[in-house]
This record gives structure tokens, sequence and C-alpha cells, in this order.
């Protein structure tokens, strides 16, 4: 079952870079930098969402939502969720 989720802001704590659901905090994103290889010349962060992106999780898959709009948000979004669960 899907799930979309607002991507919030990437955070790096050491060598560690996640980034979750800016609504209800789910995890869309987790690196561990020492266990990444890089081609050698390669430089910065690993990619991860633009912020505010409609991100959709369905198992091991994610990819963006699509455009839904400024006021419309698909029907499996985390947003639509009680508030009391992602409180």
């Amino acid at each position: 079952m899907s799930m979309t989720h607002v991507a919030g802001l990437p955070v790096t704590v050491g060598p560690r870079v996640r980034q979750r659901c800016a609504w209800c905090g789910a995890v869309l994103e987790d690196y561990d930098l020492t266990r990444m290889a890089v081609p050698i010349g390669q430089e910065g962060p690993p990619a991860t969402w633009e912020v505010g992106a409609l991100v959709t999780v369905d198992g091991p898959a994610s990819y963006l939502a699509g455009d839904q709009g400024e006021e419309k948000l698909p029907e499996d979004a985390c947003a639509r969720l009680d508030h009391e669960v992602t409180a």
C-alpha cells in the first residue's frame, strides 16, 4: 500500500544523512556515508528529494507523486490521515 509524503529538509549529523516527511516524520532517505562508494572526483551529498515535493513510497520504491496542483493532495497522502495520528 502506497503512502504519499511531503519531503522535509535533509539533515546531516556526522556521517549520516536523513530526510523525513515534513508532515508525519516518516523516513524518506537514510544514508550512512561511511558505507557508500562514489566515483573518484564526485563530490557532494547523496541525492535527496526537493523540499516540499510530494513523494510516494510504495514498499521499497519511492517516486515523485506528480503534479497535484497547489491545493490538491493525492488520496494516499499522509496529510489526509487523522491529525491525532501524525501529531
